[in-house]
């Protein structure tokens, strides 16, 4: 599957957020507890 765009709202710890991925590869990178796992999580659902 090929995201193309992804927007977030109210989705646990994230209160908004859209991504644009532009390329084929993706890191989710970031403190403990800044959402990488509800950003999956989101995509998952």
């Amino acid at each position: 599957m090929l995201l193309s765009n992804l927007t977030i709202t109210d989705f646990r710890n994230i209160h908004s957020a859209e991504l644009s991925p532009t390329q084929n590869i993706n890191l989710l990178l970031g403190d403990n507890g800044s959402g990488k796992t509800s950003l999956l999580e989101a995509i998952h659902i």
